[in-house]
């Protein structure tokens, strides 16, 4: 009991260093657990929260003892055909580094032979739920230990591009394989995760528009690309949390940098040609793609910017034809109204036919054409019969 009240103490104590208005660093990590009964942290069970932040504390160095330790959240975690716990957590403090943390709790989920690991005694007798799964953790915690950007907003996205030739763009987002493989690309040209990388779509290469009147026109490069084949593909990157050791980017200048020098020094080409092989990606449309230096550099200081891109939907159809722009078959403001005017008056006169017709055949069944006639003629002796004279009546003469 005694060890419960001082691991519970010790987590208000580093949380009431955490909250004194001093910059802190953030550090991203998870831990696994057997079984599943450790969902139950999502719950009301506050006191096991408590202690696991406080047990988290107690195995990092010494210098990291006044850290704060949040965002605790328990997800499930499929492994080798078992399903356990995932908890994952935030650790906050003054200059804190990723590597030491991930170094620590990586110690601390080991087990030896004769006793429970550090984070388990940490837990002591607090701790409600099952033992740390140490093999998974550590998995885990090399795979998914990150550390939060200086000053990017959690959230933070910038969107750039990049262009590749022998590859068409309805062919590529019709492609769920080709799609995941690009986003693998991308995060290893950045050093990034790949749950870094979102929302990639391919539009097919268009050359940058002449500048304003008063700016020098753009170069339009025609002969660098071949049209239908040559596709720009826009992607997000998540910037607050990076994986440990790589070079935190955080602004669009540093993604726009990143890109142009893995594409300089030929290592996003053989990222390409790595995970588009024939090992990860044999029949997907990426396994003939090469990077078009020139044109990428072009749509990289185009198109990087610090907000997701906005391009509406996939171009999931045949659109790998040349064009758009004036000589389209489109409709303008005018001829639309025109032709909306005309269904609209189509509508209404096939709606009053049906209706007349209804009425007609309503008409034929109520009341059958012998009826009717038979009806008609005894309306016309009646119309005789009140048309012809009375005669008066004769007074007998005596």
């Amino acid at each position: 009991m005694a060890r419960c009240v001082a691991t519970l103490l010790s987590c208000c104590f580093a949380a009431a260093a955490a909250t004194q208005g001093v910059p802190l660093e953030i550090v991203l990590s998870a831990v696994v657990f057997d079984g599943t009964a450790t969902m139950d942290l999502n719950g009301p069970d506050n006191d096991a929260v408590q202690c696991l932040r406080a047990a988290i504390v107690a195995v990092l160095r010494e210098e990291y003892s006044s850290a704060f330790v949040s965002g605790v959240t328990a997800t499930s975690y499929v492994a080798d055909g078992s399903t356990n716990t995932k908890v994952t957590f935030r650790v906050a403090d003054k200059g804190i580094n990723a590597e030491y943390v991930r170094d620590d709790l990586l110690s601390a989920v080991v087990e030896p032979s004769n006793s429970d690991s550090k984070l388990m005694l940490s837990l002591g007798d607090c701790w409600p739920y099952d033992k740390v799964d140490a093999e998974a953790a550590s998995h885990v915690l090399q795979t998914e230990t990150y550390r939060r950007a200086g000053f990017a907003d959690v959230g933070a996205v910038v969107s750039s591009a990049v262009v590749l030739g022998g590859l068409r763009a309805h062919n590529f987002n019709a492609d769920e394989v080709a799609i995941t493989q690009f986003g693998i690309v991308i995060a290893g040209a950045l050093q990034a995760a790949t749950v870094q990388i979102d929302n990639i779509v391919a539009e097919e290469y268009k050359p940058p528009s002449i500048q304003d009147d008063d700016d020098p026109p753009v170069p339009v490069l025609e002969d660098d690309y071949d049209e239908g084949l040559t596709t720009t593909i826009r992607f997000d990157v998540a910037i607050h949390y990076w994986p440990v050791g790589a070079t935190v980017l955080e602004t669009p200048e540093a993604i726009a940098q990143a890109l142009k020098t893995a594409i300089s020094d030929g290592s996003l080409q053989s990222n390409l040609d790595f995970y588009a092989g024939p090992q990860f990606c044999a029949s997907c449309v990426l396994r003939d793609a090469t990077v078009n230096v020139e044109l990428s550099y072009v749509k990289i200081d185009e198109l990087t910017m610090d907000e997701p891109h906005a391009v509406a939907a996939p171009c999931t159809a045949n659109c790998g034809g040349g064009g758009g722009g004036d000589d389209d078959d489109g409709l303008d403001e005018g001829e639309a109204v025109a032709v909306a005017i005309f269904v609209i008056l189509a509508v209404v006169g096939v709606a009053g036919l049906i209706f007349w017709l209804y009425r007609s055949n309503k008409l034929r069944e109520c009341c059958p054409s012998e009826e009717v006639e038979a009806s008609a003629g005894e309306l016309e002796l009646d119309k005789v019969s009140s048309s012809a004279p009375t005669p008066e009546p004769q007074t007998e003469m005596v």
